[in-house]
């Protein structure tokens, strides 16, 4: 009966232990089995029993929470598919090529909480987990025995990641050892850095460090960890801890989150058992909006496009997109341009507040201000539209144009000459400005400056400058002068002119005497004195000249009386000794001239013949009146009757005239018809040579029709008339 009762028994205890079976050696396990999805469960685990959970296809880079509770020692472990066929083969499986050892957990119990992210090291692999409460013949004694059974509560799942999780998983430190959770990574200062550690075995310490720091902790030997963040100490982690810390004084360095297992410092783990501990790390990063431009914003310039932009603001860890960034510029609540960066323009002074506002990726909002000063800073532009110099005379205009332009607006101009103003505007309508100036005689010749200047609104001014030159362009004006005088040769004769010109401050006076001549000499000023020293007709020149250049000529005929004899005669009496010269001179000419006269106008003829029909020749009385002196010339008097009174006879004229009685002598006057009959009674004898070399062709002033005459010796210039057209032409030798 002993027997049957354990025989019962068994079976009992075998149908209370319909989830788990009993190893045997080289057996193969078989578990009671679960799914991912299925959790949260809980078993109650008898000794030498398991359960296998199926995780399902994992990708690389997954990362699956568990949360395990119970209240006797058992071990976890994971395998992949590829390798679960060992543990469930009672083949040697504790081994890194077997199982995944950083989700491996012997002898474990309580609660404990770690995060495993599928490796990237394959493809996408079906995972398993088991909770073993079995001994193993390939164990080495390790882990869990089986031998006591175990309450099991199990719960996991793939994690949703938060927007800035920088690392979540477990992380399996030696004795005396460390790991790096994460790093080098790079955050804004005063972003969150949250730390959420797990332990599931030991007694690690959580530490952040700058990279500086880092490179004197990381060595095997004389390693410090004295220049640690001691802000973001994590000690002595046995449970689940929680730390969020405000990144500051990192000087731009990058930053490690290190996994401390070596012993000290003074508060933390000792490092003497290995430890095990998921380490969540998540940022939230600082919002912060910073306007900022390249232009002072402090002074802008009225119309001066600027460019706003927020690319000063915090963005490490790209929390804010360009989508993200918002400008309201007009203080109305309302965007008016998005993006890091914006432009705008101001058209009149004052101050202006403008809004950058910023949306991080994970919808989080911040804004900042910021008021900008505007001002007019700039003066106006003014050009006036002339190139080069300008030249001018006195009695001309000058038209100048200008224009001007300012980014508020012009208030008033002026038009200057050398700086005094001319002409104003405050009424300002055009762009541009238009300067009318005659140059009068008030104005200076020389350089003028004529300026164009605009003063804006903001009292700003600009000028712009021309020279004009004024020059003069009209001679002197001489006054009225005696053109002809008589002066005594050896006495003193003045002289006076006077001249104007109202351009010129000061004129030179400069006069010219006996010019041609040995004796020629110069004096200046409007009044001199000067003594003949030869007698006969002769011209005085004056030169007035101004101060530009200018020159005005007087001309004036002196007349030189020669000797004391004529210092008691008449102007008369000179004029008719001068007539009765000439006329005897005229006789003695007229017979030369009559012979050279006919044989001239022979030759005419015979040209006429060949040229067309010609007029006439004047006939020997019209040519005894144009030698018998009836016409003026510019020095002599109007004739005279002679009187009967005895004169001196030339001798030449002795020589040609017949003998006559004294009773003809004393008779009345000569006749025109006695001269011309006694010069046609006077036989002449010229030289052949004589005749040629004194002959003159002329081309007549009025009609153009040349004619030709043969002057007679001792007459080298002479008037007479033109054959065809009786006009007045004078003839000399050249």
């Amino acid at each position: 009966m002993r027997w049957v009762h354990l025989v019962v028994l068994a079976i009992l205890v075998l149908n209370s232990m319909a989830s788990t079976v009993s190893a045997s050696p080289k057996g193969i396990i078989t578990c009671a089995n679960s799914d991912l999805p299925s959790l949260p469960d809980n078993w109650s685990m008898a000794e030498q029993t398991c359960v296998r959970v199926d995780l399902g296809v994992q990708g690389p880079g997954t990362t699956l929470f568990f949360e395990v509770s119970t209240n006797q020692e058992i071990d976890i472990l994971l395998f992949s598919a590829n390798s679960v066929s060992v543990y469930q083969n009672e083949q040697s499986y504790r081994s890194a090529s077997v199982w995944q050892s950083e989700s491996v957990f012997e002898s474990f119990s309580g609660s404990g909480e770690w995060h495993w992210t599928v490796p990237s090291d394959r493809e996408e692999t079906r995972w398993y987990l088991f909770l073993d409460n079995l001994e193993h013949p390939q164990d080495g004694g390790e882990g869990a025995q089986g031998g006591q059974a175990a309450e099991v509560s199990l719960d996991g799942g793939t994690t949703i990641a938060q927007q800035y999780t920088l690392s979540d998983s477990i992380h399996r430190v030696g004795v005396s050892g460390y790991a790096v959770a994460h790093g080098p990574f790079s955050v804004d200062e005063g972003t969150f850095v949250e730390i959420h550690a797990r332990t599931m075995e030991g007694y690690p310490d959580i530490f952040v460090m700058t990279e500086s720091a880092y490179s004197l902790y990381s060595p095997s030997v004389n390693w410090s960890s004295a220049s640690r963040i001691a802000s973001a100490d994590m000690l002595l982690v046995t449970n689940e801890r929680y730390l969020p810390w405000q990144a500051t004084d990192t000087n731009g360095e990058d930053l490690y989150v290190i996994v401390d297992n070596r012993a000290g410092p003074g508060g933390g783990g000792a490092g003497t058992a290995p430890a095990g501990v998921t380490v969540t790390i998540t940022l939230t990063p600082v919002l912060d909006p910073i306007i900022s431009s390249e232009t002072p914003l402090d002074s802008v310039d009225v119309g001066e496009a600027i460019t706003l932009s927020g690319l000063e603001t915090p963005n490490k860890s790209n929390q804010i997109a360009d989508s993200g960034y918002s400008w309201d510029i007009d203080e109305d609540g309302m965007a008016d341009s998005t993006g890091p960066i914006a432009s705008h323009s101001w058209d009149k002074p004052g101050n202006y507040t403008i809004r950058l506002s910023v949306m991080s990726v994970d919808s989080r909002s911040a804004s900042s201000t910021r008021v900008i000063q505007v001002l007019d800073i700039s003066d106006p532009t003014v050009t006036i539209g002339a190139g080069g110099k300008i030249l001018k005379g006195f009695g001309e205009s000058i038209i100048l144009s200008g224009t001007f332009t300012d980014n508020w607006g012009i208030d008033s101009l002026d038009w200057l000459l050398d700086d005094v103003v001319i002409e104003s505007n405050y009424s300002i309508t055009e762009p541009s400005s238009t300067l009318s100036l005659n140059i009068s005689t008030e104005y200076a010749a020389g350089d003028h400056h004529i300026s164009l200047r605009v003063t804006d609104k903001a009292g700003r001014s600009s000028r712009d400058d021309v020279t004009v030159t004024i020059i003069d362009i009209t001679p002197p004006s001489i006054g009225t002068y005696q053109e002809e005088l008589e002066a005594v040769l050896g006495d003193p004769t003045e002289f006076r002119l006077m001249a104007e010109d109202s351009e010129s401050d000061r004129l030179e006076y400069t006069w010219t005497f006996e010019q041609g001549t040995a004796n020629e000499n110069q004096s200046s000023g409007p009044h001199v004195i000067h003594v003949f020293e030869s007698p006969g007709p002769q011209y005085v020149v004056c030169q007035v000249e101004n101060e530009a250049g200018l020159v005005s000529v007087a001309e004036i005929l002196v007349i030189v009386g020669s000797g004391e004899e004529d210092r008691g005669l008449s102007l008369f009496s000179i004029a008719l000794i001068a007539v009765m010269a000439l006329l005897l001179l005229s006789v003695v000419g007229f017979v030369a001239f009559n012979l050279a006269v006919k044989r001239r106008v022979s030759d005419i003829s015979e040209d006429e013949e060949q040229d067309g029909p010609s007029e006439s020749s004047p006939s020997m009385e019209a040519q005894i009146a144009m030698w018998a002196g009836t016409d003026e010339t510019p020095f002599q008097p109007p004739s005279m009757q002679i009187s009967d009174r005895e004169m001196p006879t030339d001798p030449i004229l002795a020589d040609l005239l017949p003998a006559q009685s004294p009773s003809d002598l004393t008779g009345s006057a000569l006749t025109e018809d006695d001269v011309l009959h006694d010069l046609n009674e006077v036989p002449m004898v010229l030289e052949p040579g004589a005749l040629v070399d004194r002959k003159v062709k002329r081309e007549c002033s009025s009609c153009s029709r040349p004619f030709e005459l043969e002057l007679p010796e001792g007459i080298d210039s002479a008037y007479t008339n033109c054959p065809y057209c009786d006009s007045e032409e004078l003839v000399n030798l050249e």
